[in-house]
Order: C-alpha cells, then structure tokens, then sequence
C-alpha cells in the first residue's frame, strides 16, 4: 500500500493518497480523500498514511507494506516514543491498529515508487472531497 500527502501551506489544506496492490504490484484499489485543517505536510502524510491503513482493513486485507516517500513519518512509526510527537495520534492510530493485520511494516520508497498515488492527488479537490 503506497500513501502519498499533498499540502498547501497557504489555506491549511491538502489531500490523501492511498494505492493498494497486490503482491505483483497490480493496483487493487486507488483512493483520495480532501484534507482540512492540518497545520503541516507532516500530519499529512500520517493522515493519508493512517486512512490507508484503514481503508486496507476495511478490505480485510492481512499482509500489510505501509510505503511511504515521507523518510520523517517512517522513522516515528517505527520509533515507540513517536505518541510524544504533534503527530502522536494518527501514529498511535497506525502503529497499534497495524496490529489487527497478520503483517504490518512500513517501509520508505522513492517519491518515484509513489507516482501512481500522487497521480490520485489530482483527483481529490476541496468540491469533491473523495475520490475512488
């Protein structure tokens, strides 16, 4: 699963992007979702990152790669005292609800890696708030 996070600083704003595919790389399911309200690209991510994680879920999908171009969201996923960051929740959210899945990692790809769920950034506007 690929999540990509765009933002604009100007108005607060941005999108989530979510890729799930199989395990030869075959897109399954594409999603984007509007975002308000979020103070930096970090929580960006952790927020298209954590709907990624719940929309895998939702599917019942068991094996789970988290890859994300965000090196900074990686690093406090795998680090246990990330719940004392400004993103503590939505990395609480992923990491301890990532336990529900028979495998859970997340790992860093290349913004290249991650063009198809950028491609979905596109779709998501502030009129139609989702994308699928």
């Amino acid at each position: 699963m690929n999540s990509y996070a765009s933002f604009c600083s100007g108005d607060c704003t941005g999108s989530a992007e979510i890729v799930i595919r199989d395990h030869d790389g075959v897109v399954l399911v594409a999603a984007a979702r509007w975002l308000d309200d979020v103070p930096d690209a970090l929580t960006a991510e952790a927020l298209a990152a954590k709907e990624g994680r719940e929309l895998a879920a939702e599917l019942g999908y068991q094996r789970v790669i988290l890859e994300s171009d965000c090196q900074s969201l990686r690093s406090l996923l795998r680090d246990p005292s990330s719940r004392r960051s400004v993103i503590g929740g939505p990395c609480f959210d992923i990491t301890e609800l990532g336990r529900e899945f028979g495998e859970f990692r997340v790992e860093w790809v290349c913004r290249g890696a991650n063009s198809v769920a950028h491609v979905c950034a596109t779709r998501a506007t502030a009129i139609d708030r989702i994308s699928f």
